[in-house]
Parts: structure tokens; sequence; C-alpha cells
């Protein structure tokens, strides 16, 4: 488990740095639809950051995922394919815990305080899905069910883990992430 932490710590912080950033996006996005009044223009930029999110850690992932591919082939090891999900749930560990926090306050009818900070904190982590939090279910906005911050967390880490498999084994969703090199017949991009 040290051993875990200690290669892949890097790699967790850079995944929350780059949810951090696309979060002040998403939010950015979300107040111009909301000072536009238009809740499918909200809810659009919200897929659009989401999408750009998921690909940002599908990039990084698969990256990491194709180096320890090569590592384990090298070594004739395991390649140990549960390592993306865990590197994604590390990286979603602020936003499980403020989860647990809205939860708890929720169920415990906490008023205001901690469970206002926590609801303020999260939608500011979770900026991407702003737009999408702000629709109204059943006359209640989403971001109101405290299962709603359970549910945003998962594309991250189902992403992560599949783009590790994915990376593992070499293989390409998107001729995209392939860089360019002459030297290598057809670029070395499947035909």
């Amino acid at each position: 488990m040290k051993e875990f932490f200690k290669k892949y710590a890097y790699s967790a912080l850079k995944l929350f740095v780059n949810q951090f950033a696309i979060a002040l996006f998403g939010l950015g996005m979300a107040f111009v639809s909301a000072y536009a009044d238009n809740l499918k223009l909200r809810v659009a930029t919200s897929i659009g950051a989401i999408v750009f999110y998921l690909f940002l850690l599908y990039a990084h992932m698969w990256e990491i995922g194709a180096k320890d591919g090569i590592s384990a082939e090298a070594r004739g090891t395991s390649r140990g394919l549960w390592r993306g999900f865990a590197i994604g749930a590390c990286a979603n560990v602020p936003n499980i815990l403020l989860a647990l926090i809205i939860t708890v306050t929720s169920l415990a009818k906490v008023a205001g305080g901690l469970g206002q900070a926590a609801t303020s904190a999260a939608l500011m982590l979770e900026g991407m899905y702003f737009g999408i939090l702000s629709v109204p279910v059943g006359g209640v906005v989403l971001s109101q069910h405290v299962w709603s911050y359970f549910v945003i967390t998962l594309p991250a880490i189902l992403v992560c883990g599949l783009a590790y498999i994915i990376g593992s084994y070499n293989l390409h969703a998107t001729n995209i992430l392939i860089p360019k090199n002459k030297d290598v017949k057809n670029n070395g991009r499947p035909q």
C-alpha cells in the first residue's frame, strides 16, 4: 500500500488539480448561462465541461496505464488493472468526504453551519456539474439531493479505471493521443 501511494500520489494530485481547473471553467460557464437565464444553455455548458474533464482524466490515466502495461509486460508481472480505479478514488477523496459530510448533516437535520459550508465547497470543487445540479427534478433542484454528490464522483472514477485498463493493453479509443512520429511506419497508428 505504501508503494502504491509513493508511486501514484502525484498522479492522483494531478487529477485533482485538473478537476479544480475544470471546476472553475464549469462554474464560469454556469454563471454566464445563469445570467442569460437559460437553463438549457446551463445544462449544455455543464455537459461540455464534464466531457472535457473526463477527456483530461482519460488522457492522463491512459498514459499511466500504458507505462505500467509496458513495465508489467517487461517484468512478466500482473498488470494490476485495479490501479486505475484506485487512483481515481484517491483523486476524488475530497469529493467523497464532502459528500459524506453533506449526508451526515442532512440526516442529522443540522441546519446551516457545516452542512452549508460542505455543500458550497462541493459545488465549487465540482463546478463542472453545477449546471446539471441546478436542474429541478420533482420540484427540487438536484443539488438538494444528498445522493447526487456521490453520483457525480462515479464518472471520474470509472473513466480513470477504464482508461488505465485501455492504456495498459495499449488500446486506443481515439488516435488523438498517439504522438506523431515520422520514424515509425504508419506513425504507430492501428490500421
